[in-house]
C-alpha cells in the first residue's frame, strides 16, 4: 500500500457506503475496504481506479481486463508460466497443489482472467482456474470440474446457503473400544491428521521447554495442540479452589519478537482487544487457536493471514505456574513439575471464506427413547425427531456461514452403555479421569464435531438452574478423536418431547429444536466461541461485535448489590436473559453464545463469531 492506507478488514464485516470490499489475498494483502471511485482523478497518488474493483487500489493490485486466452493456465509450472500476468501458484496453497500457472483476478469482473478461465473466490484468495463442462476436459494438477472450473481435489469446498436438501446420514461402524482396565487412561488418544492439514511435529517436551515453529506466508490460522505423554500431576490448588492440572501454551511470541499472550497474568474482563484469548479448563489435552479475538481477526484480515516466519512459546501447564512467584497462593510450589506434553502445530491456509462446512457424529449414550427403547445409530437415522433437530441444526448454523457436511452416526460399545446409558453424569468432574472426559476418549478418529447425547447431568450450578450440555474445552481439539477432549455432550432425554412441532423453530415446546439449539451451542464452544456474558454478568467473551450485559449496569436494581464485583464472597446475582435484550449496553441474551437457555434464544451470531468458527480447523 503506497504511503500506507487506513482501512480495515471486511472479512465477515460490511465496508462504509463509500467503499468497496476488494480481495486482495491473491496479491499476498488480504480483503480489504478500498475507496469507491469511477476516474482515475478520485485516487491519490501510487492508486489506481481499477474498473474490475470499482475501488482505488495500489496499480500494481489491478489485474488487467479483457485478457485473451491462455495455454498455460492451470497446467503445472514446470515449463513456467507465459500468460500475461500469470505467476506459479503451489504449496501450501491447497488449491493448486504441487503448483500450476495461475493470475490473480477479480470475480466480480470474469474478463479479468483469460478467455478461457474463470474467475473463483477461494479461501485463500481470487485465482482464475481453466473453464469446463465436466471432468473430462480438466488435467492435472486441477482434475475436478466444479461450477465450471478446473479445481484441485483439496481446494475450497463448494458451500451453498440455504442448503438445498438434508444433511447426508451415514451409519459408522460401531466403536469397539475395550473397557479400560484402569479406572482412568487418560493418555489413549487417536493420532492427529486429515489431508487439509498441515502440521509440524514437534515432539514430546517437558513443561518450560521453549518450541519453535515456521509459518508460511498465506496461513489463515494456526492451533497449538499439546496432547499429554506423562503428565504426573492431575490437579492443583489455588488458595481454596482445586483446579484440574490444565495445560496452557505460554509467552507466545511472534516473528517479529513481540509477546502476544502470557498465561499468569489474570485476564482482562472482555479480552476482545487482546491478541489471544484462552481461559479453557483443559487437563491432559488442549488446543490454543489464533486468531480468535476481534483485535486479532481484523489484523490478520488486513496482512492476509499470520504473521509469517518463526513463532515461539513455553510449554506450560498449572503445575508449573504454581512453581511460580508470581502466583503466590497456589501449591504445590515443589517439586519442579516433570509433566510432558506431545506439541503439534496445525496450520490452516487462507482467511476463512464466507461460508464453510463442518462434518458431525453423534454417539447414542441414552435418554433419548425411541418407541421405548434406547435409540441406536439404526433407528435414529430414520427418526422423524432425530432429522428435525439435524435440520434445525442445520438452520441455527446457517447463521456463521455454515453449512452442514456428513452426518455419521455411532453405537457405543456395550460396557460403555452399561455405564453411562441411564446414568446422570457428573458435570462438576472436569479432571482428565472424570466422567465426561472418559466418555469422550470414545470418539472416533477423524475431523468431525463429536455430540454425546446422554440421559442427563449431575451439577452443583444451584439457583435452580439444570446443565443441558456441557464441551470437552474451548476450543476443542479439532482433528483429534479420541482424547479426553474431542466431543462435547448435550442432554437429549428432551429429544421426542412435542413431535407435533411447527414449521417454525420452536426451542420451548418442540424437544428436537431445543436439543438442536443445545447441540448447536455446545459445537459453537468446540469451535472456539466463548460464552458473549458469562453467568455473573462480569465476564465477557474476545469479540467486540456481541453485546455484553454487564451485571452492575443491566440485574434488577434491587439486585445489583449482590453482582459479584460488588459482594464477592457472597451467592452472585445471575443475569438472566430477560435483563439482556437491550444492545449495545445490555445485550447478547438472544445470541446463541449466551449462557443460558430460554424462550428469548434466538440463535443470533455476530459477523467476528463467524469469522472465528470458518477459522477452526474442523470447518472446510
Amino acid at each position: 500500500m503506497p504511503g500506507g492506507m487506513c482501512t480495515y478488514s471486511c472479512s465477515g464485516d460490511p465496508c462504509p457506503s463509500n467503499a468497496v470490499c476488494a480481495d486482495m489475498r491473491a496479491f499476498g494483502s488480504g480483503m480489504l475496504c478500498a475507496p469507491k471511485c469511477t476516474a482515475p482523478a478520485d485516487c491519490r497518488s501510487g492508486y489506481t481506479c481499477c474498473a474490475g474493483f470499482g475501488a482505488c487500489v495500489p496499480a500494481a493490485n489491478c489485474p488487467p481486463q479483457q485478457r485473451p486466452a491462455s495455454t498455460d493456465l492451470g497446467k503445472a509450472c514446470g515449463a513456467g508460466c507465459t500468460g500475461a500476468g500469470e505467476t506459479c501458484v503451489g504449496d501450501p496453497n491447497p488449491e493448486f497443489p504441487g503448483g500450476a500457472c495461475t493470475a490473480a483476478c477479480n470475480p466480480t469482473d470474469q474478463t479479468t482472467c483469460p478467455a478461457n478461465g474463470k474467475c473463483v473466490s477461494t479461501s485463500t484468495g481470487s485465482f482464475c482456474f481453466p473453464s469446463c463442462n465436466g471432468s473430462g476436459n480438466c488435467s492435472a494438477p486441477l482434475t475436478a470440474c466444479v461450477d465450471g472450473a478446473c479445481r484441485s481435489p483439496t481446494g475450497s469446498s463448494a458451500c451453498s446457503l440455504p442448503p438445498t436438501g438434508p444433511p447426508n446420514v451415514v451409519l459408522g461402524q460401531p466403536l469397539t473400544a475395550p473397557q479400560p482396565t484402569t479406572a482412568c487412561d487418560p493418555a489413549h488418544a487417536a493420532q492427529v491428521g486429515t489431508p487439509v492439514f498441515q502440521a509440524t511435529t514437534l515432539g514430546v517436551h517437558a513443561v518450560g521447554d521453549v518450541v519453535r515453529f515456521t509459518v508460511p506466508a498465506g496461513t489463515g490460522s494456526m492451533s497449538i495442540l499439546s496432547q499429554g505423554a506423562n503428565v504426573p500431576v492431575s490437579t492443583v490448588t489455588n488458595g481454596s479452589n482445586v483446579l484440574p492440572n490444565s495445560v496452557v501454551p505460554t509467552q507466545v511470541t511472534t516473528p517479529s519478537k513481540s509477546m502476544i499472550f502470557d498465561d499468569i497474568p489474570t485476564p482482562v474482563a472482555d479480552g476482545s482487544n487482546d491478541p489471544i484469548f484462552y481461559a479453557g479448563i483443559s487437563p491432559f489435552t488442549g488446543m490454543m487457536t489464533f486468531p480468535n479475538t476481534s483485535l486479532s481477526l481484523q489484523q490478520s484480515a488486513v496482512a492476509g493471514g499470520v504473521q509469517p516466519g518463526t513463532w515461539s512459546f513455553t510449554v506450560n501447564d498449572f503445575a508449573l505456574e504454581c512453581t511460580s512467584p508470581r502466583v503466590p497462593n497456589c501449591s504445590p510450589k515443589s517439586p519442579p513439575p516433570t509433566d510432558q506434553y506431545d506439541i503439534r502445530v496445525l496450520l490452516k491456509p487462507g482467511l476463512p471464506p464466507s461460508t464453510g462446512t463442518v462434518d458431525v457424529a453423534f454417539y447414542f449414550l441414552g435418554g433419548y427413547l425411541i418407541a421405548g427403547m434406547p435409540a441406536t445409530a439404526a433407528t435414529a437415522k430414520n427418526d422423524p425427531a432425530f432429522n428435525r433437530m439435524l435440520q434445525t441444526l442445520q438452520t441455527l448454523y446457517q447463521n456463521a456461514g455454515l453449512c452442514l457436511g456428513t452426518v455419521t452416526l455411532y453405537d457405543v460399545p456395550g460396557w460403555a452403555q452399561s455405564k453411562w446409558g441411564n446414568a446422570f453424569v457428573n458435570a462438576d468432574d472436569d479432571t482428565a479421569c472424570g466422567d465426561l472426559s472418559q466418555i469422550f476418549t470414545l470418539s472416533a478418529p477423524g475431523n468431525q464435531i463429536n455430540f454425546f447425547l446422554v440421559h442427563g447431568f449431575k451439577a452443583s450450578s444451584g439457583q435452580n438452574l439444570m446443565v443441558v450440555g456441557v464441551d470437552g474445552t474451548i476450543p476443542g481439539p479439532s482433528g483429534l478423536g479420541g482424547s479426553v477432549s474431542s466431543g462435547a455432550s448435550v442432554n437429549g432425554s428432551d429429544l421426542r418431547v412435542g413431535l407435533g412441532c411447527s414449521a417454525n423453530i420452536d426451542i420451548i415446546n418442540c424437544g428436537a429444536d431445543e436439543v438442536a439449539y443445545i447441540v448447536a451451542h455446545e459445537g459453537g464452544h468446540f469451535m472456539g466461541l466463548y460464552h458473549t456474558t458469562e453467568q455473573t454478568g462480569d465476564a465477557f467473551d474476545p469479540i467486540s461485535d456481541t453485546p455484553t450485559c454487564k451485571c452492575t449496569d443491566c440485574a434488577p436494581s434491587s439486585q445489583r448489590a449482590s453482582c459479584a464485583s460488588n459482594n464477592p464472597s457472597g451467592t452472585p446475582t445471575l443475569v438472566r436473559t430477560e435483563s439482556c435484550l437491550s444492545p449495545p449496553s445490555c445485550g447478547g441474551g438472544d445470541n446463541l453464545m449466551f449462557w443460558l437457555l430460554s424462550s428469548n434464544s434466538t440463535g443470533a451470531l455476530s459477523p467476528h463469531q463467524g469469522q472465528v468458527i470458518r477459522s477452526n480447523l474442523v470447518v472446510r
